[in-house]
């Protein structure tokens, strides 16, 4: 935000007709500045326990997104196959569908749970394949690290 004010004093400084100017060119930057302030505070937080995979898009309190996005839990017996995997966006398209701020619900079952991508396309994490036929890609830092743990949880059952 900062910049954008500077740059449009400098403007307004140098150029007669400045205010006009510098209001054309701050205001398309604000607007992308707030319509990106929600990628630096939502975020996924995901806990497997015994029983269940949880998953949960804080802050809670925000209602843009619908429950079924923001807030989801899955029976651990219900998942029946996971891989990890890259996503692109561009190329695959069973993910295809709603999207807001890395997440998407498709077609037949499919949701998208990658909040942090690793690249401006791309994102890794943990594809389940479930029982009832969904298919949730979530997401993570370490995908590594989850699938291990559903292997230890799935193992111990």
């Amino acid at each position: 935000m900062l910049p954008v004010v500077v740059l449009g004093v400098a403007v307004a400084a140098l150029v007669p007709e400045a205010p006009l100017f510098a209001l054309a060119l701050s205001v398309p930057l604000v607007l992308i500045l707030v319509l990106a302030a929600p990628h630096f505070v939502i975020r996924l937080v995901t806990a497997l326990d015994r029983d269940r995979l949880h998953l949960r898009v804080v802050p809670v309190g925000w209602r843009l997104l619908p429950r079924r996005l923001a807030q989801k839990d899955v029976a651990v017996g219900d998942i029946r196959k996971w891989e990890i995997r890259t996503y692109d966006s561009l190329r695959n398209r069973e993910f295809w569908g709603w999207h807001l701020w890395g997440l998407s619900a498709a077609k037949g079952g499919r949701y998208l749970y990658v909040m942090r991508p690793s690249g401006p396309t791309r994102g890794r994490g943990v594809q389940l394949d479930l029982g009832t036929g969904e298919r949730l890609l979530i997401g993570s830092q370490c995908p590594d690290d989850l699938a291990a743990a559903l292997d230890l949880v799935t193992s111990t059952r």
